[in-house]
């Protein structure tokens, strides 16, 4: 993903964020039925929506390397 297309992604997100009614409309009409489960699914309907490529790696996060990275920021303690 460029970092245009990016850009447009992130409003877009936002923008649906900000006004719950567009988000709930837009997602009933986007995700497709066999996408329900998948756990990207909303991510790849702006994809698709913005006509940008979606690619899944480019969303995942990882909550472990982002908790341990977040802890490496904290000052030791001593008792």
């Amino acid at each position: 993903m460029t970092v245009q297309e990016r850009n447009r992604f992130e409003k877009f997100e936002r923008d649906l964020r900000d006004y719950p009614v567009k988000a709930m409309m837009f997602f009933a009409n986007m995700v497709k039925a066999e996408d329900k489960d998948y756990p990207y699914a909303e991510q790849k309907a702006i994809c698709e929506h913005l006509g940008i490529e979606f690619l899944e790696e480019e969303h995942r996060f990882d909550e472990v390397a982002a908790a341990k990275e977040w802890a490496a920021t904290l000052p030791d303690m001593d008792y």
